[in-house]
């Protein structure tokens, strides 16, 4: 990547953390908020994540692979 694009992707970010008073969590609340407003308008399709303990499945017929 040349220099003017990360130039340009630092520039973005150091306007949107001023923003923000270069507060993380007031970022973060937006960004969650955000997302509320997308979700809402139906125009965008969210995949949410898996469980934290997903349920391991058991089968009994398969074989290892040589």
């Amino acid at each position: 990547m040349a220099n003017y694009e990360l130039e340009e992707i630092h520039k973005i970010r150091r306007k949107i953390s001023a923003k923000f008073d270069y507060d993380a969590s007031k970022l973060g609340e937006y960004y969650r908020e955000l997302k509320k407003e997308y979700r809402k308008s139906g125009e965008y399709k969210f995949v949410d994540p898996p469980s934290e303990d997903p349920k391991p499945t058991k089968t009994t017929d398969e074989k290892a692979a040589d």
